[in-house]
């Protein structure tokens, strides 16, 4: 299929989410043309439903207890936190509170998580930036959009600083563009970077110095799962 779906924390059509068991989104507006499960490289995506949340739920419930115990690295937990939140949200707003606290209670213990098949037909993604290198071309981009940036309450080594490696949180705006991409909508909360085509796959660099407004209090119970931090 050569249907490329776009990446999103909150997409607006209902059922047009799919996530991965590590908690990577995308969305599509055709969602009818693709099946519950289909992959892209080697990651396997399934519509999300109530009970594939309650699923993704309670992997981060264990996680949680893995990285109180020291047997995840933290800034990897943050990762997985932040991304299950937003798939979180996306949830309580097509599904329901009520719902989704039916299927986390009724959960089955053999629940088949999406599993990536070697044959499965696999779709082009951009190939992973190196982490310990800042091209030319992303700090000209950062340069052209610093003013913008800044006016809406960035701090400047949010955009620049080169961090110290993969993991490290500080790693500033430029680590992740590369040549081709464009920057899309700057907001206080998060800058938009749009790949290439033919996928113009798009992410969000997030500004962890402000309140996301996608982070929010609900119901008693399903609130733990936002408290994941």
């Amino acid at each position: 299929m050569n249907v490329a779906p776009q990446e999103s924390c909150a997409p607006a059509a209902p059922g047009s989410l799919f996530v991965s068991s590590t908690l990577l989104t995308w969305s599509t507006e055709t969602p009818e043309r693709f099946a519950r499960d289909f992959q892209i490289n080697d990651t396997m995506y399934r519509r999300l439903d109530p009970e594939f949340y309650a699923w993704l739920r309670s992997r981060m419930v264990i996680a949680k207890k893995a990285a109180a115990a020291g047997r995840i690295d933290t800034v990897a937990f943050e990762e997985l936190r932040v991304r299950f939140n937003a798939v979180h949200q996306w949830a309580i707003g097509h599904f329901g509170e009520e719902v989704l606290l039916e299927a986390v209670r009724g959960l089955r213990a053999d629940y088949n998580a999406p599993v990536p098949e070697d044959d499965s037909p696999r779709a082009s993604l951009p190939q992973a930036r190196r982490s310990d290198h800042v091209s030319a071309d992303a700090i000209a981009m950062v340069n052209a959009m610093v003013e913008k940036a800044m006016a809406v309450g960035w701090r400047r080594e949010r955009l620049y600083n080169p961090g110290k490696g993969l993991f490290d949180p500080n790693r500033g705006l430029v680590c992740y563009l590369r040549s081709g991409d464009k920057i899309g909508e700057v907001t206080a909360q998060s800058i938009e970077i749009i790949h290439p085509l033919p996928s113009e796959v798009r992410h969000r660099f997030y500004n962890p110095d402000v309140e996301q407004p996608w982070i929010r209090k609900i119901g008693a119970d399903v609130k733990k799962s936002e408290n994941l931090s």
